[in-house]
């Protein structure tokens, strides 16, 4: 029987495995690789063997180490993706964190002339920080493989895992296209813009983002609709450092001409199709800041389903997660329809 630290040990074997991160537990059954320990570890949790009694009496026990495998947490391509370090903050209720994010009150203080010489003028209340929670869904990733296939090691846990977690990753690109197709809808009309691609337009808008929120801004949009960016500068003025960029990503998102950095937001497919699930031809004006917000339950739940329903000998396994994902920002944005 394996003790805590072992299985917790084994957890993040299985993690590193999956991320192809290298790992060394010399202590675990003595195996050489990766693979083997982890084939190992399942046998003995299974009694010894893997059969099909014995994943009928364990089974539960390993969807209870699979649950702590795939705890929610980043998806890998978030860690280094420049778009979810600059645009979303993650909080993680596994972790302890709260479902609760600050937003500050737009309320600002005005400075006023008055002829001097006394203390009875006007007061305005200092604006303070609101605490929103966000709503939050559940998602499920259902999958099944034939038992022996997966009994006889021909389908490995590391693989079965690793797309079950991209599967969650998926889910998660396409809500934050859905909170993008979403945006935009109460904003006041001058920070509304929709028509062939103009850069004084463009520069308008974000002069007025960063007028309204006294901060810096970003311009966001698909890898189709920042390229307009470079699109519309004048080739006898662009310089050799945005040539270079356009040259080597396809996009230029640095030194872009328009007082600002830009950045693309991930592409991802509707399910079960092959049509972009964010919009194509809109560029977003935000303030510089973390504004998508991305709260984790922290509990994920695995189970073996219909189990009673199926004589094909296939094992159907669903796992689920809750999580929310939302916009919240007290500050002006804008948004920028390209026919």
């Amino acid at each position: 029987m394996f003790n805590k630290k072992e299985l917790s040990q084994m957890s993040t074997l299985i993690r590193d495995a999956s991320a192809n991160r290298v790992a060394m537990f010399s202590d675990v059954n003595s195996a050489k690789h990766a693979d083997d320990a982890i084939r190992k570890f399942h046998e003995e949790i299974l009694g010894g063997e893997l059969n099909w009694q014995s994943w009928r009496f364990h089974k539960n026990e390993i969807f209870t180490v699979w649950e702590n495998v795939l705890k929610p947490e980043l998806p890998e391509a978030w860690k280094t993706s420049p778009f979810y370090k600059r645009v979303c903050e993650v909080k993680n209720g596994l972790l302890g964190d709260k479902n609760s994010f600050a937003v500050r009150d737009k309320s600002y203080l005005a400075a006023a002339k008055f002829s001097g010489g006394t203390w009875d003028v006007e007061y305005q209340k200092i604006g303070r920080a609101k605490n929103i929670a966000i709503e939050t869904e559940w998602s499920f990733v259902g999958c099944y493989e034939e038992l022996d296939r997966f009994l006889k090691g021909y389908t490995t846990i590391v693989e079965m895992l690793n797309e079950v977690r991209e599967g969650f990753a998926i889910d998660m690109d396409n809500r934050i296209a859905t909170v993008f197709n979403g945006m935009g809808a109460f904003l006041p009309s001058k920070f509304v813009e929709q028509g062939t691609y103009d850069k004084d337009t463009l520069v308008d808008l974000i002069r007025r983002v960063r007028t309204a929120n006294r901060k810096n801004v970003i311009v966001a949009g698909s890898q189709r609709a920042i390229s307009k960016i470079a699109d519309g500068t004048n080739a006898n003025w662009i310089s050799n450092a945005a040539k270079e960029e356009l040259a080597t990503n396809g996009v230029v998102v640095k030194n872009t001409g328009i007082g600002c950095d830009a950045i693309v937001i991930p592409d991802s497919f509707v399910p079960f199709t092959y049509d972009f699930a964010g919009t194509d031809d809109t560029l977003y004006v935000l303030p510089d800041e973390q504004i998508i917000k991305i709260f984790y339950e922290g509990d994920l739940r695995a189970k073996e389903a219909h189990e009673q329903d199926e004589h094909d000998q296939t094992i159907r396994i669903q796992f689920q997660h809750n999580v929310g994902v939302e916009v919240v920002t007290s500050d002006l944005f804008a948004k920028y329809t390209i026919a």
